[in-house]
């Protein structure tokens, strides 16, 4: 599987009138019709469906009116990861990877689809995606009873680390994993541009994750050409307060062969992760003021645009 962020697209510039989509805190304009159009052509590359819709046994509806397919590997595992896939896959690609994984790393695995992407209803965009993940959530928590603090661990890759941002900035999860992530859109396209008026326009995690009071795991390879490695490391900058262990920086990978030719560092990395926050206990649940939530978040933001493009210190690097 090649996960891209998608080729061909009419690339941005600096000036392309593009203002951020609704966020509590960081929204400055509403985003126009053409530029959001724009961003989701960039954004989102969903593949041809790999399985049959009368395969799927799981659907969910999300608060925006879309059905979304669901997997739930359930094996009575303590701890339940909760995948947003990366881009160009949709659940057919990822279902035997996550089952192998499953009881490689002995958790439960629940994986969800994104709007537009599979036999899913909707078109993909950054809100959908959002909805989506909170479908998800709202099924582990209130169907199956789960507490987020104690039993969800969420697991991003790629543009799937834009649903997992935007649910650790409102919940205390037992962990987050990020591997291979975006700090923002912008940050993609302008890696030099640490800007958070140019972060809030799209996919802002930087801004989502400065709300957040979770452990991380953060994974990416320094050579990933698709989404730029500064991106990891503004991220840290952001999150070592809340960064437990070293980040996992593989020599050599690159975005798309992590979890293929540097398997063993990966599920390493992955392992020492889950056995930490397993040996630590739930993550204590704090409930800020409306007020707390804003002045936090402004914070985050503000860290993350005058952060620099060396590598924070303390990182390490792993290789074969």
């Amino acid at each position: 599987v090649v996960d891209v962020w998608c080729p061909g697209s009419p690339p941005l510039s600096a000036a392309s009138p593009i203002s951020p989509p609704p966020h509590p805190s960081l929204s400055l304009l509403p985003m126009g019709n053409a530029a959001t159009k724009q961003v989701n052509q960039m954004a989102f590359c969903p593949p041809q469906p790999t399985y049959r819709a009368e395969d799927v046994n799981m659907w969910l509806t999300t608060d925006r009116g879309d059905r979304i397919p669901a997997f739930h590997i359930r094996r009575g595992n303590p701890l339940t990861l909760l995948v947003s896939h990366a881009n160009a896959e949709d659940l057919g690609i990822v279902l035997s990877y996550w089952a192998y994984m499953a009881h490689a790393l002995q958790v439960d695995v629940f994986a969800y689809e994104y709007s537009g992407y599979g036999h899913s209803t909707g078109e993909p965009s950054e809100q959908n995606l959002y909805s989506n993940a909170r479908a998800a959530l709202s099924l582990l928590t209130d169907g199956f009873g789960l507490k987020p603090e104690r039993d969800i661990v969420l697991f991003g890759k790629s543009l799937g680390s834009c649903p997992t941002c935007y649910l650790a900035g409102k919940h205390a999860f037992r962990g987050v994993i990020i591997v291979a992530g975006l700090a923002s859109g912008a940050r993609i396209l302008f890696p030099t541009t640490k800007l958070w008026a140019l972060d809030a326009q799209f996919f802002n995690n930087l801004g989502h994750m400065s709300t957040c009071t979770s452990p991380v795991q953060l994974i990416h390879g320094d050579n990933d050409e698709t989404i730029p490695f500064s991106n990891a490391e503004d991220m840290h900058a952001l999150l070592k307060p809340h960064h437990p262990l070293p980040p996992c920086w593989i020599r050599g990978a690159t975005h798309n062969n992590i979890e293929s030719s540097h398997r063993a560092q990966y599920v390493k990395a992955v392992k020492a992760f889950l056995a930490h926050i397993v040996a630590a206990g739930p993550t204590p649940v704090k409930k800020p003021s409306g007020i707390a939530v804003i002045m936090t978040s402004m914070r985050g933001s503000m860290k993350a645009l005058w952060s620099c493009a060396a590598p924070p210190g303390g990182t390490t690097m792993t290789q074969e």
